[in-house]
Formats: structure tokens, C-alpha cells, sequence
């Protein structure tokens, strides 16, 4: 008779690992559109995604610490932290609990490229411009042809 080793992950976190990998397993199949669509949101409305994140972040954030750490009084106070999270990060507020880790976890690798997108506005202006110089030929050729026609 062979005995299964311990559940390590459950018996620190109270998560059972094949559940966890379930939930991986399902993330990961779904992961290419979920990708695409995270990506068309952050370039065609980086104002929007980084405000839904900021917003949305410090929700769980709050959500996670109240009640635990006595840094996080209001939904204020968890803006305030995930808010440094996107650019420079003070450490006058910190999580304590293992969901705030997750959501600060988080809040640091998705908040400063959010930020970045955010604040990049000679990238999409450099696109713009590209744009709006295409229509400005077309538009010169047409006159061009127009002006050709009239000469013959």
C-alpha cells in the first residue's frame, strides 16, 4: 500500500494543490484571448485600463487588509498604497495579509507597464501622426490628378 505524500500547499494555506491546478489548468487554456483582450484594452484605452486597475486593486487591497492591518482604515488608504505601487512604491503602508501580498504582488508587475502605457503619449501620437500623414497624401494626389486633368 503506497500513501500519498502531504498536501503542503493545503496544509499552509488551507488550498487544496490539485484544486489549485485545476484553476491553473483552466486559467492557462483561456489565457491567448484573455491576453489579446488585456492588450487591446491597455493600448486602445490606456486611461481607462489603468484607472480600472487602480480603482479595482486597491478595492481587494482594502478588502484583504481592513479589519488586519492598522495602516488600511479606509478604501483611501489602500488607494493611496496601490497607487505608489504604479510608480515608486513608499513603504509607509505595507500588506499583512497573504491577499493583500497577492494583490500588492500584482498591483507591482501590472501597474508600472499600465503607468508606462499610460503616460506614453509620443508613441500613440508618433502612430497618430502616421495616420493623418497617409490621408494628407492621399488627399495630395488626388489634387495632383485633379490638377494634371485640368492642364491636358
Amino acid at each position: 500500500m503506497t500513501t500519498q505524500p502531504p498536501d503542503y500547499l493545503q496544509l499552509f494555506t488551507g488550498l487544496p494543490l490539485a484544486r489549485v491546478l485545476e484553476l491553473l489548468q483552466g486559467l492557462l487554456s483561456k489565457r491567448e484571448p484573455l491576453e489579446m483582450r488585456i492588450v487591446d484594452l491597455m493600448t486602445t484605452n490606456p486611461m481607462e485600463a489603468t484607472t480600472g486597475f487602480l480603482v479595482g486593486s486597491s478595492l481587494a487591497f482594502y478588502l484583504a487588509e481592513r479589519g488586519v492591518n492598522p495602516r488600511v482604515n479606509t478604501f483611501i488608504d489602500a488607494l493611496y498604497y496601490i497607487s505608489t505601487c504604479l510608480a515608486v512604491g513608499y513603504a509607509d503602508i505595507f500588506p499583512v495579509t497573504q491577499r493583500g501580498k497577492a494583490v500588492a504582488t500584482l498591483a507591482m508587475l501590472v501597474g508600472p507597464a499600465l503607468t508606462a502605457e499610460f503616460l506614453d503619449a509620443p508613441h500613440r501620437a508618433a502612430g497618430a501622426s502616421e495616420v493623418g500623414q497617409g490621408h494628407v497624401i492621399e488627399r495630395l494626389d488626388a489634387i495632383l490628378e485633379e490638377l494634371r486633368g485640368q492642364a491636358v
